[in-house]
């Protein structure tokens, strides 16, 4: 699993520097930065994540004719692939975001998340917290986009302790501009 985490860190820093050469090579065009990321005058944003066994859904508000959004969302998951020392299932959580959009076939978002999971099937407080970073890369074409998602961050809980690791995986999004 330690092969994992750098190579899926890489692949998300690649993704992004990829996105920022095409914006910088790209020859400009009339209308703008809002018309380069082909976002016509649509500000708003709501999406729908669907991974394997994980889910989520976001709203997003473009900041002005810039290629920056902010927003806001739910996740969560079914026994997720991750790094921590003991079992995460069924993370629920919420997330705090920025988005960057600098052409129409990519975005990344980035921001705060926090949430909680159960450790084990037969007991009703066996439940801690999650608190991280939330990464996401994706490609695409129009409203259908594709890549990993990476959340960094800290486990704890009463019976364990606390414990640093990631949770990975992929996700399909629809999005929708209006």
């Amino acid at each position: 699993m330690n092969r994992v985490r750098p190579a899926l860190v890489a692949v998300l820093l690649a993704l992004t520097a990829v996105a920022g050469v095409a914006q910088e090579t790209a020859p400009p065009q009339s209308g703008g930065v809002a018309a380069r990321a082909g976002r016509g005058a649509g500000r708003n944003e709501i999406s729908l994540e669907i991974g394997v066994l994980t889910g989520g859904f976001s709203y997003a508000r473009r900041m002005r004719a810039t290629p920056l959004s902010v927003g806001a969302g739910v996740w969560g998951a079914w026994e997720p692939p991750n790094t921590f020392d003991r079992n995460v299932w069924e993370p629920l959580g919420v997330v705090v975001f920025g988005r960057y959009r600098p052409t129409s076939w990519f975005h990344t978002d980035v921001g705060a998340t926090v949430g909680r999971y159960v450790w084990a099937d037969d007991c009703s407080d066996c439940s801690g917290t999650f608190v991280g970073v939330r990464s996401v890369a994706l490609a695409g074409y129009r409203f259908v986009f594709f890549g990993p998602e990476i959340a960094f961050g800290r486990v704890s809980d009463d019976q364990h302790g606390s414990d640093v690791g990631v949770i990975w995986g992929a996700q399909l999004r629809f999005l929708v501009e209006w």
